[in-house]
C-alpha cells in the first residue's frame, strides 16, 4: 500500500507539472520579427502586412525595415519566428547578417515567407539574373520563382485545391478561388523536401497561351528541418488588399504562423461544432441557425474571401434574412466561444 500511495502521488504531481508547464508555455506571447527590406521590386505592402500581423493575438511583433535585427545572433535568437514579407533582391543582408540567420535556423528558429520572399536571394540553379549569392536561404525557404516571366499577367482569378490536411487550411474552402499574381516555378528552383499544401489550377501565361510552366503548381508549402525549424511559404500576397480585407488570406497566414510557432490554438480551432445546424441549403429568403448555446456569430463570405454579412446571434435557434443577398455560392461560418464551423451555402 505505501508503494502504491507514493506511486499515485508521483503520478498526480507529474500530471499537474505537465499541465501547468503546457498552460504556461502557450499563455506567453511569442516574439516575431517582421522583415520587409527590398533591393528588387517593392510591392509596397509592408505597412499593411505589419498591421495584419500586429492584429494577431499572443504575439509581439518587431518591425525591421533595414535588416538591422540581423546584426547580432543573440538578438535573432530572441525571436520565435522570422517573417520575410515581400522582401526581394539579393543585396539586403551582408555576409555577417546572413551568417547570423544561418545560425538562427540551425538553432531551431522558424521562418515564414510571403510572396516575393521567393524572389529574394534566388537559388543559383534558378534562371535569370541575381542568382547564387546565398543558396542557403532559397534551400531553407524551399523555392525561388522563375524569371521571364515570373508570374501570370495581372491578378486573374483561379481556383486552388487543398493537397494535404494542414492547420493553415482550417476553414479555408476547397477549392479556394482567388485573384492573385500566381508565380511560376518550372525554370526557377523548388526544393525536393517541401510539402505542398495548396496548388493552383492550370493558368494562362502573359503570352495568352498555356505554357509548360502554366501547369497546376504549388502555391503554399511547409517543411520541418533537421534542426526542428518549421518553415512555411506562400506565393499569395501580391496586393495590399490581401492584408486588409481578404479574410481567407489573413486566416491562412495566421494559422500558418500558429503552425510555425507550434501553438496550441490550432488544436482548439480545428475542433468542430457538432451540434450546429445551418439550414436549408440551398436557401432562398431565410437561413436558420441552431446551436447548443445562446450566443454566437454568423458570417457569410463570398468565395474570394470578402465578408458580405455578419449577424450576432442571441438564441439557440434564429432566423436570418437573406433578402439582400444575390444568388450564388457562399461560405457561411458560425462562431461560438473558441470554436468555428464553416460550410458552403447556395442561395437561389
Amino acid at each position: 500500500m505505501p508503494f502504491r500511495s507514493q506511486s499515485y502521488r508521483y503520478l498526480i504531481c507529474l500530471l499537474l507539472f505537465t499541465f501547468f508547464t503546457y498552460q504556461n508555455t502557450f499563455s506567453q506571447n511569442s516574439k516575431v520579427l517582421h522583415y520587409t527590406e527590398t533591393s528588387g521590386f517593392d510591392h509596397g505592402t509592408r505597412v499593411n502586412s505589419l498591421s495584419m500581423f500586429s492584429s494577431f493575438p499572443m504575439i509581439n511583433v518587431v518591425n525591421d525595415l533595414d535588416g538591422s535585427s540581423f546584426d547580432s545572433l543573440s538578438s535573432l535568437l530572441n525571436y520565435d519566428l522570422i517573417i520575410f514579407s515581400n522582401t526581394s533582391g539579393s543585396s539586403i543582408l551582408d555576409s555577417s547578417q546572413r551568417a547570423n540567420f544561418e545560425q538562427y535556423i540551425q538553432n531551431g528558429g522558424n521562418l515564414l515567407g510571403i510572396h516575393a520572399a521567393s524572389d529574394t536571394y534566388r537559388h543559383s540553379t534558378a534562371n535569370g539574373s541575381n542568382t547564387g549569392v546565398w543558396d542557403f536561404y532559397a534551400e531553407t525557404l524551399g523555392g525561388s520563382v522563375q524569371q521571364g516571366p515570373n508570374h501570370v499577367s495581372g491578378t486573374p482569378y483561379y481556383e486552388m485545391d487543398h493537397l494535404i490536411i494542414h492547420p493553415s487550411l482550417y476553414n479555408i474552402p476547397n477549392p479556394w478561388g482567388k485573384n492573385e499574381e500566381y508565380y511560376y516555378w518550372e525554370n526557377g528552383y523548388l526544393d525536393t523536401t517541401i510539402n505542398a499544401i495548396l496548388k493552383v489550377e492550370e493558368t494562362v501565361g502573359p503570352n495568352n497561351q498555356i505554357n509548360s510552366y502554366d501547369s497546376a503548381r504549388a502555391v503554399s508549402w511547409h517543411k520541418t528541418l533537421s534542426s526542428g525549424s518549421r518553415v512555411f511559404y506562400t506565393s499569395l500576397g501580391h496586393a495590399n488588399s490581401n492584408y486588409t480585407n481578404d479574410s481567407l488570406f489573413i486566416r491562412h497566414i495566421q494559422q500558418a504562423m500558429d503552425w510555425c510557432l507550434n501553438r496550441s490554438t490550432s488544436i482548439q480551432e480545428v475542433k468542430n461544432i457538432e451540434a450546429v445546424k445551418i439550414y436549408p441549403n440551398p436557401a432562398e429568403e431565410y437561413l436558420f441557425i441552431g446551436s447548443a448555446n445562446d450566443e454566437g456569430r454568423l458570417m457569410i463570405y463570398s468565395l474570394d474571401g470578402k465578408l458580405i454579412k455578419t449577424v450576432e446571434l442571441k438564441a439557440r435557434l434564429e432566423r436570418v434574412s437573406l433578402d439582400e443577398m444575390k444568388e450564388g455560392l457562399y461560405i457561411v461560418e458560425f462562431q461560438e466561444r473558441n470554436n468555428r464551423h464553416s460550410q458552403k451555402l447556395l442561395i437561389k
